[in-house]
């Protein structure tokens, strides 16, 4: 078992809650996750899609240079096994399509189709509105200040997935 230092002492300080150990960091965590799935799920519901399905088609409309199936498995962490099925739903419905490059006949570049259009516009609603529950009370300062800190965390988080051979997406 590896020991990681840590330098977050507010971090360290836990609670148990039922033998789970449970911290802000980790408690924010799974609530973050809980409130994407409540708030995505009408979009599913609505569109027969995932939620995998339905963030590749949102990733898709907001990265304009990152646009293959693997950019989408390192930039979302979900498994390689994931994108890949939904990719593949997503064409075969015709939300997306697959272009070659004429120099590079092994990366396949994905791009939204009309059709998934209204798709993408109900899943922005929903990001907007997640934006907004996890935002409420924090003035501008603040919302740097975090903003700032998660770009951090999150580039903390990817050289050690990187530097420990784990950077080929997650396990979702």
């Amino acid at each position: 078992m590896v020991m990681i230092q840590s330098d977050c002492s507010e971090a360290n300080s836990s609670k148990t809650a039922g033998g789970i150990f449970m911290n802000p960091i980790f408690e924010n965590l799974y609530a973050t996750k809980e409130l994407q799935s409540v708030l995505f799920a009408s979009v599913c519901e609505a569109y027969g899609l995932t939620l995998t399905e339905v963030l590749v088609l949102l990733f898709l409309s907001k990265s304009k240079e990152s646009d293959t199936a693997t950019d989408i498995v390192d930039k979302l962490k979900i498994a390689k096994s994931h994108i890949s099925a939904s990719v593949r739903d997503l064409e075969v419905r015709g939300y997306i399509r697959g272009i070659y490059e004429a120099k590079n006949r092994r990366s396949i570049h994905l791009q939204l189709c009309e059709k998934s259009a209204e798709i993408v516009k109900a899943g922005e609603q929903r990001q907007q509105e997640f934006l907004s529950v996890i935002c409420r009370g924090f003035g501008k300062e603040e919302l740097e200040t975090l903003k700032e800190n998660i770009r951090r965390m999150t580039g903390n988080i990817n050289r050690y997935l990187s530097d420990n051979g784990s950077d080929k997406g997650g396990s979702t």
